[in-house]
């Protein structure tokens, strides 16, 4: 069953859905088990996608890609994530945005 469950969340995760999965989660399991602690790496992973592809574009990112940043890392810290997670979203934050194609 977490094996299935891991593979729902980290499918949820790549569409944007990550705080509704996290607010279940929250509300079904019990504290730091192995579900919230894998729930919890796989966002920390997709905030580090998002850093590392900024960083690559040159400090560059979309309004777009900046809100996924905030929804995921709202999610991670509810998990009880900090630390790295926490400077990375600070890096997003301050990256400069994307000029829109006219």
């Amino acid at each position: 069953m977490d094996t299935e469950l891991l593979t729902l969340v980290a499918a949820l995760i790549g569409s944007g859905a990550a705080t509704s999965v996290v607010q279940w989660i929250l509300g079904h399991a019990e504290r730091d088990t192995p579900t919230k602690e894998g729930l919890r790496v796989l966002l920390f992973c997709k905030l580090e996608h998002i850093q590392a592809a900024m960083v690559a574009n040159d400090g560059v990112c979309d309004v777009s890609t900046k809100e996924t940043a905030e929804t995921i890392y709202r999610a991670y810290s509810a998990l009880g994530g900090n630390g790295v997670g926490s400077q990375m979203i600070e890096d997003i934050r301050h990256a400069h945005i994307a000029r829109t194609e006219e």
